[in-house]
């Protein structure tokens, strides 16, 4: 190991407890605390791979951007109206949601989703939030809620 890199496991080990140690301080409220998690890699890592404003495009930019980085293996997306129904397989971080599983904490933050969210914000000007994330085989299964654009008050 060189001085710039740690191991993953150490990684998700120090992810897993400070999310642990939020939800035991804010409960459910603290969902609504971590939603810009991963704002740094979407300006840097995401937003210059966003040539489109279609939902199923920008879910393909994030996904390139985080194959990249080694963070998971596939994002696919589907779209029911409002809903978003995200299906991330082979992330990084899969582990840290297992152990708060086991300990008996609904999963509350994903940080692909996250990226999600920021960019189609940024793009759409629509709010967007995470209503539920269900951990499947292998994969976790997001359900985003996309509201409608923003008003322009003047």
């Amino acid at each position: 190991m060189n001085d710039q890199s740690i191991s993953r496991a150490y990684a998700n080990d120090i992810i897993f407890e400070l999310e642990k140690a939020f939800w035991d301080e804010r409960g459910k409220g603290a969902r609504f605390r971590v939603t810009t998690v991963g704002s740094d890699f979407y300006r840097t890592k995401c937003l210059p791979g966003l040539q489109t404003d279609a939902i199923d495009g920008i879910v393909q930019a994030i996904e390139r951007a985080l194959q990249e980085e080694g963070i998971v293996k596939q994002v696919s997306v589907e779209i029911d109206g409002r809903l978003l129904r995200v299906r991330i397989k082979g992330c990084a971080h899969r582990s840290v949601e297992d152990r708060l599983v086991a300990q008996g904490t609904k999963p509350f933050t994903c940080v692909p989703a996250n990226l999600i969210v920021l960019a189609i914000e940024d793009k759409l000007d629509r709010p967007v939030e995470l209503a539920e994330i269900k951990l499947e085989d292998g994969a976790c299964q997001v359900l985003l809620v996309l509201f409608e654009q923003r008003p322009v008050l003047g």
